[in-house]
Formats: C-alpha cells, structure tokens, sequence
C-alpha cells in the first residue's frame, strides 16, 4: 500500500499552495502533487532544489516529509539509471532488411540498419553490400563501417544506460552528451558513435515514460534532436534507409514539440540527404519548403539554399545552382539571427565546397577542384572526417583536371581518413574514383592507390 505523506501536506498547505498551483510553479502536471503526497511517484533528483524553495523548506526538511514508499518515478537521491527496456533494443535494434517496429513516440526499436561494405568483385568493379552489424571478419575483426574500429571484437550489447548526475536536469545532461558525441563524430566519424547515440535515444525515450508536463515536453524536443543526429551517423556511414527512417522520426517529434527551428533544421538535413541519394526532385522541393519554414535573412534560410542548389545541379541547371548558391552566401554575409542557433556550423567555405560539388556534378572539373582545395585549406584541423570526403571528391574531380597520378595520391590520403573513420560518403567517392583511373591501373601510383583501397573492402573469391 502507498504511504500518505501528510509531511508533505502540510508544508504546501503551510507555503499557502494548492496542488495545481504547486504544479504550475513547478512546472509539472496538475496531478503530479497529488501523486507525490499520496505515495504514489516521487520527485526527481533535480526537482528538489526547486520543491524546497517553493515549500519554504531546508533539503533535509524536504527529505524527511518525503519519507514513505517510493512510488513510480524516479529515487530521491544517487544517480538516475533507469532500467533498460525489453525487446529486441537490448540487443541492438531489428537486423538488416527488418522494418522498424512502431514508430510513434514510445517506440524502443530503431533502425540502427547494417553495415555497408564495399566489395571488390572478381572483374574489378566495388559493389556495395549491407550486412549484419555484428559481423566480423576472419580472426576477430569487425567490417569497415562497423561500431567498433578494426581489430576488435564488438562486445556485447551494455545491459545498463549511461548514469546522469542527480544534481542536474537530464534535459541539460542529455544536450551536452549530444555535443560530446557530435564533436567526436567530426573527429572519428560514425564508426564509434552510431550505437552510443542508440543508446541515448533509449534512455530518453525511458525517461519520457517517467516525466510529465513540461520536463516531458523538453525531454521531446532531446529527442528530436538525438534522432536528427541518428538520421546523420547513418547518412554518413551510407546506410541511407536507416537515415530516412531517423530524419522521419526527428521531424515527427520536433513538430509535436512545437520547435519550429528545429523542424526547419530537420526539414533542410531532408533536403540534403535525398542529395546524397541522387534525387533531385526532391531535393529541391524539400529544401523550397525549409525555406518557406525559415524566418527570413536566417542561417536556415541559407542552408536550406545550399541543399537545393545541390538539387539544381542534379537536375543539370547550373544557371540555377549558381545563383542560388550566392544568394545562399549573401544570407550568410548579413544573417538575421545570431551566430548561436541552429545552423551555427554553416560558413561561407561551406557552401564553397558544396559549390565544388555541383560544379563536378555539372563537369566543371577545374573550377570544382580550385573550390575544393580552398575548402579543405579552410576546414579545421578538428573536421577530420569532412577533410576526407573533401579529399576524395577534389581526387575524382583531378582526374580529369590534372590526371590521374595526382587524382590517385589524393585519393590515397581520403582512405586513410575512410578507414580511421568508417565513413560511407569517403569509400563511396572512392569507389567511384577507382572506376575513373581503372582505365590507367597501369601507372605506379594508380596501382598504389588500388591496392591501399583493396586493404577496406572485402573481395569476391
């Protein structure tokens, strides 16, 4: 049976509250008051401090009126570590093909997609294969693109979530592990941080079940932005079926939390991605529409800009894409909004590199490779990952600009970067650079660059 805490009766009463205005200044749902004093749930850790302002009492004062059976939120000190769901999560999502369970906001099964590997087939050419995330290669080491670095053996699925301090709003905890993981995916790419961010997206889909009111609201918008930033380890790593079924997710929850920056954000990461799956069309129309989301002179407004150029040049209209593209740089010289919204990332040398690639795109190699090694001089030492897509895009573009031995040097050092990071995008800018110079694998340097690209994929016997 639940205990009554008529404590803490007493001290609201006493501090001049009802319940619903207890609720109100502490920013939870009417009934939650009523639930704490009936025995039935228990203040968070991090609602504390505001509780025992509000009642005009001392921490221990408060502790000692909550004294009685916990009920069905969280404990009142020591660290949050929820209880893992059951299903299929634990374990790391559906496997390859499978289609994601659910979809609505209580859902605990992802699509954490497989692992895209390239393979050299027995006549020359790369082909893509995706398989089980958990495969490995002979002795122990685990596929280019798996979630563990070469030469180890993944380990089994952690039976816990990450501990959160006590003393400090989950909301707030849960944003700077984000930037934590979104810092290391610029230095090591997906590889080591796709099934991190899995787990996170877990824990807070089990701290929504346990919160209400505006904690609940807040812990959406965290979750909308965990599953943005799903949808870009998977574009990255190439599993782009994956990356839809994120970007879906992050646009649902961002709408349902009212962010409208944020669904613009997302709206615009769209457009990008059906780019990356070479669909005009739509990437066009969907960066048209976060431009019509965007305030007006933004950085969102410019980003989304960016995308839909890229969409103009693969619909072959230049004029098109290069307009765009200046007004995009002309939002930037002057923005609206400040420096520290979404978008912040978005620079002039950006959207330079993007022009490159519309400009290789529309058979501009020259010009396309001049844009892409004033970008890659502009980048910081830390965008290691973009360093190498970069790489390899000015490499296909030297083919044709200034040959081919300095296309394959070029190409050499973006598979370093690929295979330190497991990017998708490098190895399949690679594997189109290897189908450009199999004409000259004659030459000492192409033949150099074959055989370092051979040392990522797998091989057909």
């Amino acid at each position: 049976m639940e205990e009554r805490r008529e404590g803490l009766v007493a001290l609201r009463r006493r501090a001049g509250y009802t319940q619903e205005g207890l609720a109100r200044d502490m920013g939870v749902d009417r009934t939650t008051p009523g639930r704490w004093e009936r025995g039935k749930a228990t203040p968070y850790p991090w609602q504390l401090p505001k509780l025992a302002m509000l009642l005009k009492v001392s921490p221990d004062g408060l502790a000692e009126a909550l004294q009685g059976r916990p009920g069905d939120q969280g404990p009142t000190g020591g660290a949050l570590r929820p209880e893992q769901p059951p299903g299929p999560a634990a374990a790391g999502g559906p496997g390859p093909g499978s289609a994601p369970v659910g979809g609505g906001f209580s859902t605990t099964e992802f699509a954490d997609g497989g692992i895209r590997a390239g393979c050299r087939t027995a006549d020359g050419r790369i082909v893509f294969l995706t398989l089980p995330r958990q495969a490995r290669l002979p002795g122990g080491a685990v596929l280019p693109g798996a979630a563990r670095p070469v030469g180890l053996v993944l380990p089994d699925p952690p039976d816990t979530f990450p501990e959160l301090t006590s003393d400090r709003h989950p909301v707030e905890s849960l944003a700077a592990l984000r930037r934590s993981l979104v810092e290391c995916d610029n230095v090591v790419g997906p590889r080591d941080v796709v099934a991190t961010a899995h787990e996170h997206v877990r824990l807070v889909q089990r701290l929504r079940t346990q919160a209400d009111g505006r904690d609940r609201l807040e812990l959406l918008r965290t979750l909308a932005e965990y599953a943005e930033f799903c949808s870009w380890l998977h574009q990255d790593s190439g599993d782009h079926q994956a990356a839809q079924y994120w970007a879906d997710r992050a646009v649902d929850w961002a709408n349902a939390c009212g962010d409208h920056d944020l669904t613009t954000y997302i709206t615009a990461r769209k457009a990008q991605l059906a780019g990356d799956m070479l669909s005009g069309a739509d990437a066009v129309d969907l960066a048209d529409y976060a431009q019509r989301l965007a305030r007006p002179g933004t950085r969102l407004s410019a980003m989304a800009a960016v995308y839909g150029a890229h969409g103009q040049a693969l619909l072959g209209d230049g004029r098109a894409a290069q307009h765009t593209f200046d007004r995009a740089l002309d939002l930037l010289a002057d923005p609206a909004d400040s420096d520290t919204g979404r978008g912040r990332w978005l620079s002039a040398g950006y959207v330079e590199a993007q022009r490159a690639r519309a400009l290789a795109l529309l058979g501009h190699h020259r010009e396309a490779a001049a844009g892409y090694e004033q970008a890659i001089r502009a980048l910081p030492f830390t965008f290691r990952r973009d360093r190498g897509v970069y790489l390899a895009r000015l490499a296909r573009s030297q083919v044709a600009a200034v040959g081919p031995e300095q296309a394959a040097a070029t190409g050499r050092a973006a598979a370093a970067i690929g295979a330190a990071t497991g990017s998708g995008r490098i190895l399949t800018e690679l594997a189109a650079l290897d189908e450009l110079l199999r004409p000259r694998q004659s030459l000492p340097e192409v033949q150099h660059f074959r055989d370092t690209l051979d040392g990522l994929l797998l091989h057909e016997t």
